[in-house]
């Protein structure tokens, strides 16, 4: 083993004690800590996150949830910052929820925070991101208002190859990037997996299979017409995410970027980071 080793051994050590991770969260939410360390050092154990509306939840980081190191270190201040207060005002009002591709299920959390009455399915077909999805579901105590769909979304059952790559979070039907892993999952539809729940808000997070994953929710949609959220990382996906809409009787797609919710007319490309859409 080299000195390097050994200094770096000697560091993972340090840090799996609580004091120190409470530490580091500390000093990193007063502003003391580069983004270039925190996004290097990994959180364990469970954290009390805080809502926009600052009432707190639960999340369980295992080791090898990348998700974790925005979320816990900033208390989500560098996730999805400018999409989740619009998410938590929309289930406010909420009935269902739908969370498709839900990984860890931040949303799902979120969701339930904002709204004590509101029921949720959460999609989930990667196996490892449903175990801590499950564990998240369990440390809030949301059984009995959490559905878990361990499947993909698609426009009709079957089944398929999820490409699972260095990023678990972008584990996607469609090669999109170089997989890690493959592993045999069952596909259903929306309707299928919704059932009866009556659905105000979607999630989509597919890596580029939302028009595949709405067209199986057609019946859904058309007795709910649930507000949409959904990510498109170019101006493709977003081009075909429209075109979907615009068939199932949406009037409007906005991006929720650093202007806030504002236009996002054809030809529109979303910018790195800001890749969230809000149909209605």
């Amino acid at each position: 083993m080299t000195v390097h080793d050994t200094l770096r051994s000697a560091r993972d050590s340090l840090f799996r004690f609580p004091g120190v991770q409470r530490a580091v969260r500390l000093a990193t939410m007063r502003g003391c800590v580069p983004n270039a360390v925190w996004k290097r050092l990994h959180p364990t154990g469970v954290w009390t996150l805080r809502a926009p509306d600052g009432s707190g939840f639960h999340y369980a980081s295992d080791a090898d949830d990348i998700l974790a190191r925005s979320l816990v270190w900033t208390n989500m201040r560098h996730w999805e910052e400018t999409t989740h207060p619009v998410f938590f005002d929309l289930a406010r009002s909420a009935r269902g929820f739908v969370d498709v591709g839900a990984f860890s299920g931040i949303y799902t959390l979120l969701a339930c925070r904002a709204n004590p009455r509101l029921r949720a399915v959460a999609v989930e077909p990667n196996p490892a991101a449903m175990r801590k999805l499950r564990r998240n579901i369990e440390v809030n105590r949301l059984q009995d208002r959490v559905v878990l769909v361990e499947k993909a979304l698609s426009g009709a059952p079957g089944r398929a190859l999820l490409g699972i790559p260095s990023d678990t979070t972008a584990a996607s039907l469609l090669a999109a990037e170089p997989a890690n892993d493959t592993v045999e999952v069952e596909v259903t539809t929306g309707d299928e997996a919704i059932g009866d729940v009556p659905v105000d808000l979607v999630k989509i997070d597919v890596e580029g299979l939302e028009p595949e994953v709405l067209g199986g929710m057609s019946r859904t949609i058309s007795a709910h017409r649930p507000t949409i959220i959904a990510e498109c990382l170019d101006g493709a996906a977003l081009e075909r995410l429209r075109g979907t809409v615009l068939e199932l009787g949406y009037r409007r797609i906005r991006h929720l970027g650093k202007r806030g919710v504002a236009p996002a007319p054809p030809g529109f490309v979303p910018p790195p980071r800001y890749a969230n859409f809000l149909v209605d």
